[in-house]
This record gives structure tokens, C-alpha cells and sequence, in this order.
């Protein structure tokens, strides 16, 4: 048995295409909308990642298929040193197979959930590595639509790394208003809800409402009900909770959550905020 297995292993053809057979199947670190998520090592490289098990069966059922065969698209345009980059993608008769970069921090949502809440300094390193993968993305013609702490993972030294592109998006620089309704209701920017059209500035929105919820463990706007959150979104003032936070992250918070995408911070304005005054971009 056991010399059957290294004859095997050592018969393996690497010059062909990646397929299942190239990769040792490790711990099962997640569950996925259709499938799991395993860690695996390639037998040749011995490197490590996140292999992402897709159903086909259940993307058929679901009416997924456009946005997983987009998603994947997507992802083997770009290559970005703070995005779960797509590093193999494969398929047999009844699964699609994806392996990207490997994060073992665990997502935002997990480290939210553990009540642990980063001081003000672990916040601006987050935003700052979210904001540079977004000015890459914006700069490739992509809209995210869904950043959220969930999508949100940090590698082993705590840098922040954006995932999972499913609703993503690629528009049309001489068009690029986008007029679909995408991502998680608490974290859409007013413009998409109020379907007046929308860009890039809605990933900024987004990202100021995950630096909101890390900040002081819960959303800026929240309702029991969808249409009370709409309306929330849509008209509420924005109020800070008691926490001591600085001036400065305050006056960010206040320019990435404006209601008004014209007036809304972008990258420049987050980089050059003074938030970030002295940080090494």
C-alpha cells in the first residue's frame, strides 16, 4: 500500500495542466457557498494555499454560473500583494477547483466576533492595505461591491488581504456607471440603494464601514427591518459612539462615510489624509 502511494507520487506529471492529483489535501479550514475551502500543498513546489471547492451542481441550481465563470476571470487578470490572488484553477466532472494565496489570520468577521478590538493604529494598517488593493482594482477597471469583514484576511504578520470577487465587477471607463444592485445591504453605499448609479466610490463606502464596525464593534447605521435600513443608509446623519477615537480618525471616517459619492474619499484623499500622516505607504 504504502509503495504504491510513492510510486504514484512519483509519477505524476506536472507538465500537464494542474489537476486534484497535484495537490496533498490538508485541514478543512471553511465552508464556502458552494463548497468547502481546504488547505492543500502542491507535492512539487510544496507550497501552500486555500483550495476552493466549487459545486458545480449547486451553481447550476443557484443560477451561478455567470458569476463563477466571472469571478474566475476576474481573478487570473490580476495579481496584487494585498488580494487572495488566484494561483491554479481547475475542474473534474462535478467540481470547479480554485487555489488561492493562503491566509491563516483568520477573516475580520472571525476577529470581531473574538471581541478583540484592534487599537487605532491595527485599524489604519488594515484600511491602508484594503485601500491600495482597491486603488489597483479601481485602476483595472473593477469595482469590488463587496467588502466586508467576512471578505476581509489577514496572513500570518497581520496584513489585511480583500477576497472572494464573485459579485465583482468590470466596467467601462467610457461608461462606467453601474446600475445592478450587488453585495450586502449594510455595507452598500447610498447611491446603489437609491439606484441612481454608481462606481468605484461605492468600495470606498464600504471600507469606511468596515473601519467603522472595527473601530467600535458595530455598524455605522443598523435598523430591525430591510426598508429601515434602506432608509438609514439613505438619510440618517452619521453619529459616533462615545469611544475616544483621534480627531483625524474621525474627519476619515466622516469623508469615506458622505453620503454623497462626489464628495466621498478616494484613494489620494486616503493616502494623504493626515490619519495617515507619516505612514509608509
Amino acid at each position: 500500500m504504502g509503495a504504491t502511494c510513492c510510486k504514484e507520487q512519483e509519477e505524476l506529471d506536472f507538465s500537464q495542466g494542474p489537476e486534484l492529483g497535484h495537490f496533498q489535501l490538508l485541514k478543512i479550514i471553511g465552508q464556502g457557498v458552494y463548497g468547502k475551502v481546504r488547505i492543500v500543498q502542491h507535492k512539487k513546489t510544496k507550497k501552500q494555499y486555500a483550495l476552493k471547492y466549487i459545486d458545480k451542481s449547486i451553481c447550476i441550481k443557484q443560477k451561478a454560473i455567470a458569476n463563477v465563470i466571472l469571478e474566475r476571470h476576474l481573478l487570473e487578470r490580476i495579481d496584487h500583494p494585498f488580494i487572495a490572488n488566484l494561483r491554479y484553477a481547475f475542474q473534474d466532472d462535478e467540481t470547479l477547483f480554485m487555489a488561492l494565496d493562503l491566509m491563516l489570520g483568520g477573516d475580520l468577521r472571525f476577529h470581531l466576533h473574538q471581541q478583540l478590538r484592534p487599537h487605532e493604529g491595527q485599524v489604519r494598517h488594515q484600511v491602508a492595505c484594503i485601500a491600495l488593493s482597491l486603488n489597483y482594482l479601481h485602476k483595472t477597471n473593477i469595482i469590488h461591491r463587496d467588502i466586508k469583514p467576512e471578505n476581509i484576511l489577514l496572513d500570518q504578520k497581520g496584513y489585511a488581504h480583500l477576497s472572494d470577487f464573485n459579485i465583482a465587477i468590470q466596467f467601462d471607463p467610457s461608461q462606467p456607471l453601474i446600475w445592478s444592485m450587488a453585495g450586502t445591504m449594510a455595507y452598500m453605499a447610498p447611491e446603489m440603494l437609491a439606484r441612481k448609479g454608481y462606481s468605484t466610490q461605492v468600495d470606498w463606502w464600504s471600507l469606511g464601514v468596515v473601519m467603522f464596525e472595527l473601530l467600535f464593534q458595530k455598524r455605522p447605521f443598523v435598523a430591525s427591518t430591510k426598508e429601515a435600513l434602506i432608509h438609514a443608509i439613505l438619510h440618517d446623519p452619521l453619529v459616533f459612539p462615545n469611544e475616544i477615537i483621534s480627531r483625524e480618525c474621525r474627519d476619515i471616517l466622516t469623508g469615506l462615510l458622505d453620503k454623497s459619492p462626489f464628495h466621498r474619499l478616494d484613494f489620494e484623499d486616503v493616502k494623504y489624509h493626515p490619519w495617515f500622516r507619516g505612514f509608509d505607504w
